[in-house]
């Protein structure tokens, strides 16, 4: 019983970590493309400089990917493997191929 507990447990915090560094991803490929999108078009270049953009850009990765896409806890529970391309809808991917983010 105490085997079966602890199976558990280390499941539970091998998803965590897992989960954590998925995000930590997110947030990298987030940041990526804000700057390329930025980049080809220059009118965002005051939108970007403004503190929690990401609030109300629409354009911003961080707002469709974050604020739109899954929870956190969707993630934990997903039985899907933790891949962009698995987490998120082909509209979303969509775009970040466009930048070839991923």
């Amino acid at each position: 019983m105490i085997s079966l507990l602890l199976l558990v447990i280390g499941f539970l915090i091998v998803r965590t970590i897992r989960v954590y560094y998925f995000i930590k991803q997110v947030s990298k490929v987030c940041d990526k493309y804000d700057w390329n999108f930025v980049e080809d078009n220059e009118r965002y270049v005051i939108d970007i400089m403004k503190e929690n953009y990401y609030l109300n850009c629409e354009w911003s990765a961080y707002n469709f990917l974050f604020l739109n896409g899954p929870s956190p806890t969707d993630l934990f529970f997903s039985l899907k493997p933790l891949t962009i391309e698995n987490q998120y809808d082909s509209i979303s991917v969509d775009k970040l191929k466009k930048y070839e983010i991923i």
